[in-house]
């Protein structure tokens, strides 16, 4: 083919042509809108297509190279970068390699074109990547160099050490991923092909020969070689670190913190994470039943903004111990809290540092509702005061004893009655009571105490006693006793009374009646 780009005396002539074509290698010329401008007879006899065609994108078929990968090639031509790309000859049996250069002062294309021997490519290839990855920070790790499709080029013994395998056994690396993983990284491969990136880093499931899963973590990279093997332009350098004992643990971590977080979710009891200064970083949902707060509306308040003025020291102090690790196993203290309906809930709590393993600055501080218990206690001590009151303004004596008449508890008033102070009565630590009863009058006690047990109602007795002085004193009693669920007695609870002035009237009058 001749063009008006030959014009130039001296070389006009056929000889001269032929001359220049053998000199040459194959060559095309193409303008910047890659219109044809000269091409020489063996460019022409590479082309993958049989008829010449007008433009420089058309020359190539879609069955050789992409139409969008040939469009990047030119474009980058254009912008004064020398490319290279790979495509078959017509025949397909041998690779062609094809080289783009632009003049910008004669706004012209030139294309070169050659045989490539593919054998001795993937020689290059192969070594060039073994001794990249030698040298690299990876030699530890299973090394792979596949296609776009997955096909293994090269990779090393790591490898077959990580899936069980031999040379023979490996064709695809994705025959060995997890079929549930084997589409997770698709739009990163598809930013690789892009190559709006040139790496990408992610961790997928692969199933060795022997069936066992494993977790690999996989660096994908881009690499730029000028070879073709199996009519491939793009490979891909692939680095694989076995994650499955890591993944295992953090597996275990996941759960046990599952379990922690279902703890905290659903426990009545309360959990708070404060700062070293006591400020609230985590609350809780308890705190909703327990005091009538949202958990956020609690974050970044001081904890001591809740506690009662009387228990405000207490807790103060044992954050600094909480804090400090000074007391170990410290026990647990009671205080009130203020509610959102400004009403106060009894909270016992317990804090703790956390492990020093963690990192983690502050307390955990857990809690639970007293409220009912701590009521239930001021009754009793109010009760207990009437008691008391009751005791110290009686004119007899109050006493709990067991069903052998062991006193538990005598007021002092008995020492008025029976001459003996009520410690010797106590657990029987002097005497017993019944020893100071008179004889005959014994089974009178014995009598009632029966009742009591069986009837379960209040009996009131009369009977003889001898004082510390030897003296015979008639007293009064009147007694109930007390039973567990199961219908067991726990004590007896009774008065005694002196009625040593009244009873020989009473006597009197009983045998006045008779006669």
């Amino acid at each position: 083919m001749s063009s008006t780009f030959w014009d130039i005396p001296g070389i006009q002539s056929r000889k001269s042509l032929e001359f220049l074509e053998r000199s040459l290698p194959p060559i095309g010329v193409y303008d910047d809108q890659g219109q044809i401008i000269h091409a020489s007879q063996s460019f022409l006899e590479l082309l993958p297509t049989p008829v010449v065609p007008a433009n420089f994108l058309d020359c190539f078929p879609s069955t050789s190279i992409a139409f969008t990968e040939l469009t990047k090639f030119w474009d980058r031509a254009l912008q004064g970068e020398t490319t290279r790309f790979l495509s078959k000859t017509r025949d397909a049996e041998e690779t062609l390699e094809c080289s783009l250069q632009f003049d910008s002062d004669a706004k012209l294309m030139w294309v070169n074109a050659k045989k490539i021997d593919a054998v001795e490519r993937i020689r290059n290839l192969t070594e060039a990547y073994e001794r990249a990855i030698s040298r690299s920070a990876h030699a530890n790790l299973a090394t792979v160099l596949i296609n776009p499709q997955g096909g293994i080029i090269q990779c090393n013994q790591n490898l077959h050490k990580l899936l069980g395998t031999s040379d023979r056994d490996l064709l695809n690396l994705e025959q060995f991923v997890h079929p549930d993983d084997r589409l997770i990284d698709q739009h990163l491969k598809q930013n690789l092909l892009n190559e709006s990136i040139h790496t990408y880093t992610i961790e997928k499931r692969f199933i060795a020969k022997n069936n066992e899963v494993l977790w690999l973590n996989v660096n994908v990279s881009s690499i730029a070689i000028s070879a073709c093997i199996h009519g491939h332009q793009r490979y891909y350098a692939v680095l694989l670190e076995d994650v499955t004992e890591s993944k295992k643990i953090y597996s275990t971590l996941v759960r046990t913190e599952e379990k922690w977080k279902t703890l905290f979710l659903n426990s009545p009891y309360l959990f708070i994470q404060t700062s070293p200064s006591g400020q609230m970083i985590y609350v809780s949902s308890a705190v909703e039943d327990l005091l009538g707060y949202q958990q956020e509306e609690l974050l970044g308040r001081q904890i001591k903004e809740l506690i009662h003025p009387s228990n405000l020291n207490e807790v103060e102090l044992a954050l600094q111990l909480w804090n400090s690790h000074i007391q170990a196993n410290q026990p647990s203290i009671e205080c009130w809290w203020r509610s959102k309906s400004n009403r106060w809930v009894a909270l016992s709590i317990q804090g703790q540092q956390f492990p020093s393993a963690l990192e983690i600055d502050g307390v955990i501080i857990s809690g639970h509702n007293i409220t009912d218990r701590k009521c239930l206690e001021v009754e009793l001590r109010a009760n207990e005061e009437k008691f008391r009151s009751l005791v110290l303004n009686s004119l007899g004596a109050v006493f709990r004893c067991d069903s052998s008449y062991m006193m538990e508890f005598a007021s002092d008033g008995i020492q008025d009655i029976t001459g003996y102070p009520a410690s010797v009565f106590v657990n029987n630590q002097v005497r017993s009571y019944l020893s100071i009863v008179y004889p005959d009058d014994i089974h009178i006690l014995k009598d009632s105490l029966v009742q009591a047990i069986l009837d379960r109602y209040r009996s009131s007795i009369d009977y003889r006693i001898i004082d510390a002085n030897g003296q015979i004193r008639w007293v009064s009693e009147r007694k109930q006793g007390f039973f567990d669920q199961n219908g067991n007695l726990l004590w007896l609870d009774g008065v005694l009374l002196d009625i040593s002035d009244r009873k020989p009237l009473k006597v009197l009058r009983h045998r006045e009646a008779i006669d």
